[in-house]
């Protein structure tokens, strides 16, 4: 009797260090690929003479952006401070949140390009990993005019046609009503409202105005990431 309460024993502390070992393996995969994590955008050279890379692999975080360099200065200037302020957020997250050792902080930041006659838009989309209850993917944006070296804000659309926010507001309820990843009416329809807030994060493509809702805008976390094309020829 003793005999076999030993070795149901040892087979239970056994059975406990085969899941122990599971367990450190499943993490040690996760973090890895958590680290390993690409934005899947891709990204265009027709308008950027060149390409930043930043890449910083040291304890607690690891770091990897990539930006255009074009020739136009001044939208040189206003692309250099988003991306600076967004590593600088990222870094003050993780120091005041707490460094844990066994914790893996990530930044990516990756960027797509668009062009509409002398307009550039760049679409940037970061992934950021701050030790909380999940990482989070969102966008940010910027655009150009190329013939007035201008960057171009939801503000100057609103000014040239007083009625765009509504025109636009009512084109994104319309498309995401029959997005099946919306998943609570009433939270698409506040963050659609015709709000400058709200349809900040566009770029100007050939078939028309390209709009970007981040995460908990216009639906929860698990819905993700929406975007939503509003034609021209509403206009």
């Amino acid at each position: 009797m003793k005999n076999n309460l030993k070795e149901h024993r040892f087979f239970l502390l056994l059975f406990a260090l085969i899941l122990f070992n599971i367990s450190l393996s499943v993490q040690y995969y996760f973090l890895r690929n958590k680290e390993n994590h690409r934005v899947t955008e891709v990204i265009h050279f027709q308008n950027a003479a060149s390409e930043k890379k930043m890449v910083e692999e040291t304890h607690p975080y690891q770091l990897r952006v990539y930006y255009p360099v074009t020739n136009y200065p001044t939208f040189n200037q206003a692309i250099d401070a988003r991306i600076k302020s967004h590593i600088e957020n990222f870094k003050k997250e993780i120091a005041s949140s707490g460094v844990q050792f066994n914790q893996s902080y990530t930044l990516d930041i990756l960027y797509r390009e668009f062009q509409k006659d002398s307009y550039i838009s760049y679409v940037f989309t970061i992934f950021q990993d701050t030790g909380g209850a999940h990482p989070i993917s969102f966008y940010d944006t910027i655009s150009y005019d190329t013939e007035t070296n201008q960057i171009v804000t939801i503000e100057d659309l609103v000014k040239e046609n007083p009625k765009f926010l509504e025109i636009v507001s009512k084109s994104v309820r319309e498309q995401l009503s029959k997005n099946q990843k919306i998943v609570s009416y009433d939270m698409m329809m506040e963050g659609t409202l015709p709000k400058i807030d709200n349809f900040n994060m566009f770029a100007m493509t050939e078939e028309g105005y390209l709009f970007f809702f981040s995460p908990y805008q216009v639906a929860p976390y698990s819905s993700g990431k929406f975007q939503v094309l509003v034609p021209y020829s509403l206009f």
